[in-house]
């Protein structure tokens, strides 16, 4: 299992980074899983105070049109975690970000799964390469 992320989804992720640098900034990943990995096509940041619940997932996957696969979180504590270690969070995606600096940040991706108990099992991310004005990836 691994995870895909657009162009789109990764200038979206580093943009509220940049404007909400702060622990706890969250928000929904959306896209599709095809076979064994998750395809992140955008990423939706969700109003402060926000609570990740079954009834609010469905609200906005209805929005989304079934195209919500996870969550994302900036700098996310275990209480953070433990939130999305329930049954409507089971099989989605969950992307931690953690900041090594101003400038840099990591991805982290998790599988939220059951096995006896809900778990987050870290999965591979591969990050879509910008291409150049001339059709070239960028070296």
């Amino acid at each position: 299992m691994d995870a895909f992320l657009t162009i789109e989804a990764q200038q979206t992720l580093r943009a509220v980074k940049a404007i909400s640098p702060r622990r706890n900034t969250a928000g929904l990943l959306i896209g599709h899983k095809r076979g064994r990995r998750f395809f992140v096509e955008k990423a939706f940041p969700v109003p402060r105070g926000f609570q990740p619940s079954l009834q609010n997932l469905e609200i906005l996957d209805a929005v989304f049109e079934g195209r919500i696969i996870g969550f994302f979180r900036i700098k996310p504590g275990e209480k953070d975690e433990r939130a999305l270690l329930q049954p409507f969070a089971c099989g989605k995606l969950f992307l931690a970000i953690e900041s090594r600096s101003a400038d840099e940040s990591v991805l982290i991706g998790y599988l939220i799964d059951y096995d006896g108990r809900y778990v987050l099992e870290q999965i591979p991310l591969v990050l879509e390469a910008a291409v150049s004005k001339k059709g070239r990836r960028p070296a």
